[in-house]
């Protein structure tokens, strides 16, 4: 048993089961079951007026292609990342959409998805990214990807527009009163993003503060469409990002295979709040691709779930 099974076989969260009847607690699927796609949503209420152009960020495909991400090629890698992808945005677009999931004390948060890892630089922006772009591809979604990672941001690195836009600590300092003006359309249609904003010493402070959770309520709500995913700072050092997972109902925790530490997956994943559904993408799982080895993504819920 690998080091990444034997965490995700100790990080279960069941639900309490205290106030919820027994029949109607779903089971916890297995990896290798078939996962159908979430039943389609209406959209609702009024879309960004994103009539300057200007305020447009375009997605370069030959960019993102030399990342090894998601784009619009046809390789045999490129159809395999976008395979992979899917199986584990259909997991969480089922538990976000689901009327099997609307029991859960969550339930009105599981649009809302963060993003982490224990440690920096074991692959969490990489997959939020490529989360985002499986989402927009829906045919009856929307995703909005949030930059959270305040003093690290590393979205707009690696999109290519940059860390110069107004974003979300902007909104929550007060410098910026309209949500609209820190929310950017994408040339990929129903991708939204949200930078980081603007750095300071109380970057990460903002993460906690009333107003974070009052525009979590507000962003969460607004569509019923729409899919927030947050790539958020390491759990491990960052007391706000602890924080954050009381706002949300989802959480993707990224572990690196050959890297990440099991004692730092226990600690990270023991932080979190234990009522909301927790999963883990195994980054870089070395797998048999044709003649040679290629990176693979792994998902899974606790130790039932886990795919590599």
């Amino acid at each position: 048993m690998s080091t990444i099974e034997k965490a995700m076989g100790e990080f279960h969260h069941t639900p309490p089961k205290k106030d919820v009847p027994e029949e109607h607690i779903a089971p916890v699927e297995a990896v290798a079951a078939p996962v159908a796609p979430a039943p389609a949503a209406k959209k609702t209420g009024k879309k960004e007026p994103f009539k300057d152009s200007s305020r447009i960020i375009p997605i370069n495909n030959s960019l993102l292609e030399s990342l090894g991400m998601i784009n619009n090629g046809t390789s045999e890698s490129e159809r395999q990342i976008k395979d992979e992808f899917r199986l584990i945005k259909h997991k969480l677009l089922k538990k976000a959409f689901s009327p099997e999931e609307a029991h859960k004390p969550t339930a009105n948060k599981r649009n809302l998805i963060m993003v982490s890892s224990a440690n920096m630089n074991e692959g969490k922006t990489f997959v939020s990214i490529n989360l985002a772009l499986s989402i927009a591809n829906e045919r009856d979604k929307t995703v909005l990807l949030i930059d959270a990672d305040v003093l690290s941001p590393s979205i707009g690195d690696t999109l290519g527009f940059g860390n110069e836009m107004p974003g979300l600590t902007d909104y929550l300092l007060g410098n910026v009163g309209d949500l609209r003006d820190i929310i950017y359309p994408t040339t990929v249609p129903d991708f939204r993003v949200m930078p980081a904003g603007s750095s300071n010493n109380m970057s990460y402070e903002l993460l906690s503060s009333g107003k974070m959770a009052a525009l979590m309520e507000e962003i969460a709500s607004r569509y019923t469409d729409r899919i927030i995913l947050l790539d958020c700072p390491p759990l491990l050092g960052v007391v706000e990002t602890v924080t954050l997972s009381n706002l949300v109902g989802q959480a993707v925790v990224v572990v690196e295979q050959n890297k990440t530490k099991l004692g730092d997956i226990k600690q990270a994943v023991s932080l979190l709040n234990s009522e909301i559904d927790t999963g883990f993408v195994i980054n870089k799982a070395v797998q048999k691709a044709g003649h040679g080895y290629g990176y693979g993504y792994g998902y899974g819920y606790g130790s039932k779930d886990s795919k590599k």
